[in-house]
C-alpha cells in the first residue's frame, strides 16, 4: 500500500509545468467531491435516523434493505475519493502548506474508524434476520451514526485545508500567476 508520505515524496514540485492549473483543478475537484459526499452522507444521516424511530416492523425492514444499498454506494463513492486525496490532494496540501504528511494522519484514523463502523453496520445488516427488530434496527443505525461523526469531523478538516491551500497559493511566489483572483 501506497501511504501518503510515499506519495508526497515524489509528488507536487514547484517547478512541475502546468502546476498552477494543476493546483487549480485540485482544488475545484476537492471542493466538488467533497459537497456531494456531505449531501450524500446526510442522506445517510436522515435514513439512520428514520430506522433508529421506525415502529412499523416491515416498513423498518425494507429501511433497512435501502439503507444498506445506500451505504454500500456511498462507501463505494466515499473509498474512490480517499485513493484520489492521498494521490492528489494531500501532496498539494503538504508542498503548499509546507506541511509534513504525518498532518494528515488524524484525517486517514477518522476514515478508518468510519469504515470500520459502516463494515460493522454491513455485516450485522447482513446476517440479521427479516423482520428486523426494533432494538436491532436501532443498534445497526447507530454504528452508522457514529460513522457519520466520524465522516463529517474527516470533510470539515478536508475543507479547511483546500481553503488554507487558497489562501496560501494566492500568496505564494511559487504559484506564478494569481490563479484564485485573477483580476489582482
Amino acid at each position: 500500500m501506497t501511504t501518503t508520505a510515499d506519495t508526497i515524496d515524489r509528488g507536487w514540485m514547484p517547478d512541475r509545468p502546468s502546476s498552477d492549473l494543476a493546483l487549480r483543478e485540485t482544488v475545484v475537484r476537492a471542493k466538488l467531491e467533497r459537497d456531494l459526499l456531505e449531501i450524500e452522507l446526510q442522506d445517510l444521516y436522515q435514513q439512520a435516523c428514520t430506522v433508529r424511530l421506525d415502529e412499523d416492523l416491515a416498513r423498518l425492514h425494507r429501511e433497512i434493505r435501502e439503507l444498506r444499498a445506500a451505504v454500500r454506494r456511498f462507501l463505494s463513492e466515499w473509498s474512490a475519493h480517499v485513493s484520489w486525496e492521498r494521490s492528489e490532494l494531500f501532496p498539494c496540501a503538504a508542498w503548499y502548506l509546507a506541511g509534513e504528511p504525518d498532518l494528515f494522519a488524524p484525517m486517514e484514523e477518522d476514515y478508518r474508524r468510519a469504515e470500520r463502523f459502516v463494515r460493522e453496520f454491513l455485516a450485522a445488516a447482513d446476517v440479521a434476520p427479516a423482520p428486523v427488530s426494533r432494538e436491532e434496527a436501532k443498534r445497526l443505525a447507530t454504528r452508522l451514526l457514529q460513522a457519520y461523526a466520524c465522516l463529517k469531523n474527516r470533510l470539515r478538516e478536508e475543507a479547511d485545508i483546500v481553503s488554507a491551500i487558497e489562501s496560501r497559493s494566492s500568496l505564494s511566489p511559487h504559484s506564478g500567476s494569481d490563479i484564485f483572483h485573477p483580476n489582482k
